[in-house]
């Protein structure tokens, strides 16, 4: 398994932080930076429901939140990510690799729904089952037929199967903005639910740094979906932060602007974006901005992912988007027996 370090790519890792500092902190700041092949018009028009409007999968039964139109803020300046690295308890930001997420800057997206939470396990079984796909994650498959497991996120999961999912969903990966966007919202908050540190009751984040150097890492696995709702984020999204890695429809680049742009030259052509952090990597990802990435071979049960849905024009006032709103209540039901059964056999008699 390959750690954090990402030793084959770092060997010259901070050698010249401190220029590197000096160069982000004095680089412009773009505005309204468009991502690779520009940013598309609104396919919505303008009837948007209220940010957090969710729907029902029709598909996979994913609940989604809406996340509308506009502007917003992605990336971290110098200063913000050294709050960032006193928030997660470390002396500066040169563990946090913060310098990939430079520069802050403003982009625009359309409106588009993305699901509240992480893929479970039990729609990674339904989605084999209907697809007859033979997977390679048998991180997830070990959990088919538990009833106290079919909440957890899915594990193990390949890109190119993670985009083979989306797409018999009829939904897609996230691009990168996608994923920041759901996670921090429009003001440039440092962490899905606000700017407070993050803590134990914000998500599956593991024990912290000086923790786990003593005890290890401090969890056993990952956990169920959805069991921070203090940790949302403005949307309504779940477990932005911590439980799985999460892969995205993108190849890591250097966003434009950013002063160390040569050290990520090599990023493209190796790895896929990753966002969210993982309970296994600990407390260097625990925040929004934060990029990471893996070959697209590669995969590691802390890796999982989630899928998004851009609507059609005219879908927010058809029949369909009221079928969609409609289901919400008899899905909810359902989950909530469910959740019992799963509680009740996590437990035992």
């Amino acid at each position: 398994m390959r750690h954090y370090s990402r030793s084959h790519l770092r060997v010259v890792a901070w050698l010249h932080s401190a220029a590197w500092w000096i160069c982000w902190a004095v680089a412009a700041e773009p505005a309204g930076a468009p991502g690779p092949g520009g940013t598309p018009a609104d396919p919505a028009g303008s009837r948007e429901p209220p940010a957090g409007t969710e729907i029902v999968s029709s598909t996979d039964g994913a609940i989604m939140v809406y996340v509308p139109s506009g502007e917003f803020i992605m990336g971290l300046d110098a200063a913000e990510a050294e709050t960032v690295a006193r928030d997660l308890g470390f002396k500066d930001a040169e563990p946090l690799w913060a310098w990939e997420a430079a520069p802050r800057h403003q982009r625009k997206l359309p409106g588009y729904f993305i699901d509240q939470t992480e893929v479970t396990v039990g729609q990674w079984h339904r989605f084999v089952q209907a697809s007859g796909l033979q997977s390679r994650s048998e991180e997830t498959a070990r959990h088919f037929g538990k009833p106290a497991e079919e909440f957890l996120p899915a594990g193990g999961v390949p890109w190119e199967e993670a985009k083979q999912y989306a797409a018999w969903a009829g939904k897609a990966l996230p691009t990168e903005a996608q994923w920041e966007k759901a996670a921090r919202g429009a003001d440039g908050r440092l962490y899905p639910w606000g700017n407070d540190p993050p803590t134990p009751e914000h998500g599956h984040f593991g024990l912290r740094n000086a923790q786990r150097a003593l005890h290890g890492i401090g969890v056993k696995l990952y956990t169920w979906v959805g069991r921070y709702p203090k940790g949302a984020s403005p949307y309504g999204a779940l477990d932005m932060l911590g439980n799985q890695y999460e892969w995205t429809s993108e190849w890591f680049q250097a966003y434009p602007g950013n002063p160390m742009a040569d050290r990520m030259k090599d990023y493209p052509a190796k790895f896929i974006c990753l966002r969210g952090g993982s309970w296994y990597h600990g407390w260097v990802g625990f925040y929004a901005a934060k990029r990471f990435g893996f070959e697209p071979g590669e995969t590691y049960y802390h890796v999982g992912f989630r899928t998004v849905w851009t609507p059609p024009a005219g879908y927010l006032g058809s029949e369909e988007f009221g079928q969609a709103r409609a289901a919400l209540e008899a899905t909810k039901a359902l989950r909530a027996e469910r959740v019992r059964v799963a509680e009740a056999a996590e437990t035992g008699p």
